[in-house]
């Protein structure tokens, strides 16, 4: 039956004297397409746990769009149908009105990165980083204020956190004194690809980077080092981010522009046929809470260098190379990708560090943490 909701465009797919579910997975915040590498990490991981013996009952809360861009969750999942109007706003007015009225879940997964303003039932939610806090600068005033007041009263509320890595959890404690024990390190679910290919480059060498265009990927650092090594291309792809404008200017003024192209967000086969022919992936990120492509790039045999902001380090680990932005060290770890020996050992270690994320070990976590809630009185 279908529900037609007072102020907006809400849809309900009930289902008669179903039993209640032990689990509500919040994806009412998640814009296909528009929120960056988490929506990725919320899907895989609700995949993961789809394929796992051990799950609870589930039911998933999401936007007609959202499961439009990703059918297999009504395929697995019990789904209640939300729709909202009127941007942000909007959406969460939808969080705060929905979930404070539902009584029939005993456990809410707000996967978010903020607690609704709800009471009742006890409550988990995933924080991806603090880069406001960091810097600042990049949010509008608007946001900055939302998140100051949002990430402390979530942590004040949920019942606990979960985090992607060990950089966020201790930056949780060590900003706001939140304790580790309630903190859950939940790691992406990273399903490696098989069979592994030869390296089939392209007639013109080119690095990789995809990532949305917000001010800290450092996109203008990489055409500065695109005009250092004067017979490589640079293929950018993502969605448009805050400093998308200025990305494309800076890259229009470039001399190197006529070797310097941005793709947008393109498909899921594309981006993995430019993962295995690209030279290398490059991640010049100031701040990440995780850094998920850098391991979808090892996953597919693309080696990596990335900054060492953020995450980034204890993401790459010991599958590529962690630099800080200094073009003479970046000119050089290319100099030294384009050795095919040394490209194939990078290539090694960054398949056998995306080999310890697998989808597995992402579903048992997240299902660890659902049995400790659901087992508190």
């Amino acid at each position: 039956m279908l529900y037609l909701g007072e102020g907006s465009c809400q849809y309900r797919r009930r289902l008669q004297e179903v039993a209640m579910s032990d689990v509500a997975v919040n994806l009412l915040w998640l814009r296909p397409g528009k929120v960056g590498g988490s929506e990725d990490y919320a899907i895989e991981l609700l995949r993961a746990i789809s394929e796992s013996p051990q799950s609870p009952s589930i039911e998933v809360v999401a936007s007609i769009a959202t499961m439009a861009a990703h059918p297999f969750l009504a395929d697995s999942f019990k789904i209640e149908y939300q729709n909202s109007r009127f941007g942000r706003a909007g959406r969460i007015r939808l969080e705060n009105s929905f979930f404070a009225q539902s009584k029939k879940y005993q456990l809410v997964h707000h996967l978010g990165g903020t607690h609704p303003q709800s009471k009742g039932c006890r409550s988990l939610v995933s924080i991806y980083d603090l880069q406001y806090l960091q810097y600042p600068e990049y949010f509008s005033l608007v946001k900055r204020r939302y998140l100051e007041s949002a990430i402390p009263r979530t942590l004040a509320t949920a019942d606990a956190i979960c985090v992607m890595s060990e950089f966020v959890a201790n930056a949780i404690e060590q900003h706001f004194g939140y304790p580790r024990t309630r903190c859950y390190v939940i790691p992406p679910a990273i399903k490696a690809t098989h069979p592994r290919s030869a390296y089939q480059p392209r007639e013109k060498e080119f690095i990789l980077y995809p990532a949305v265009t917000w001010p800290h990927k450092s996109h203008q650092f990489l055409f500065e080092l695109i005009e250092q090594v004067d017979d490589l291309d640079l293929i950018l792809t993502g969605a448009r981010g805050p400093a998308h404008n200025e990305v494309l200017k800076a890259a229009d003024d470039s001399p190197a522009s006529n070797r310097i192209s941005h793709l947008g967000r393109v498909s899921s086969d594309q981006l993995d046929s430019l993962y295995r022919q690209a030279l290398c992936t490059v991640f010049p990120s100031q701040y990440e809470g995780f850094g998920l492509p850098v391991l979808e790039a090892m996953s597919r045999d693309c080696p990596v260098i990335a900054g060492n902001g953020g995450a980034l380090t204890e993401t790459v680990g010991s599958g590529g190379r962690t630099l800080p932005l200094n073009l003479d060290l970046w000119v050089r770890a290319l100099e030294d990708m384009r050795e095919p020996e040394n490209r194939r050992t990078w290539v090694e270690l960054g398949h056998e560090r995306a080999s310890q994320f697998s989808p597995n070990r992402a579903a048992k976590a997240q299902i660890t943490a659902y049995s400790d809630l659901l087992e508190r009185r």
